[in-house]
């Protein structure tokens, strides 16, 4: 084909016709050096890539050098999402700055949410936890990627009430 996309270590056959000539043979080569293609012209798009990367794929004649032909291949590696920080804990009415980094595409935005429903996230990553709360309570942040809404990370966060001591009765009398 003239333009393929691949995702990391996917393969692509690749195909030349060469005419007017007995030697039909050809060399392939890739540019950049982005993963590798075989003589028989089979393209292996590399393990890992940290962002999307465009390769050309060249079969030039070893008839005649000079002619050529050329495919696009668009390597994009997998979206990924990270959220930090992955633990913490807060008083009653605080707050807590959460960020999120997707890689593996261009759009690195995210969509937060917490479970259960205590305390509210804004779309920046803010917590901000309830002003009141019986007892401790651990709840899941998760940062959902955009891009892929398969692909998400997750926080644990725990709130925790003051301690309060009450005592009982509050008064007392006593006879001699």
């Amino acid at each position: 084909p003239s333009n393929a996309s691949l995702l990391t270590s996917q393969t692509q056959q690749f195909t030349a016709a060469v005419k007017k000539t007995t030697n039909t043979a050809v060399t392939w080569s890739v540019s950049p050096a982005v993963g590798t293609i075989s003589s028989g012209g089979l393209y292996s798009a590399p393990a890992t890539l940290t962002s999307p990367q465009t390769v050309t794929v060249t079969a030039t004649s070893v008839a005649d050098a000079t002619k050529k032909a050329t495919a696009s291949v668009t390597v994009v590696p997998p979206v990924q999402v990270t959220a930090s920080p992955s633990t913490a804990s807060l008083a009653l009415s605080g707050t807590q700055q959460f960020t999120a980094v997707v890689t593996g595409t261009t759009n690195a935005a995210v969509s937060w949410s917490v479970s259960p429903a205590v305390g509210t996230i804004s779309g920046s990553g803010l917590y901000s936890a309830p002003a009141a709360l019986g007892s401790p309570q651990t709840i899941t942040v998760t940062a959902t990627s955009v891009a892929d809404t398969s692909k998400n990370a997750t926080a644990s966060l725990t709130v925790v009430p003051p301690v309060q001591v009450t005592m009982s009765p509050s008064t007392a009398s006593l006879a001699a």
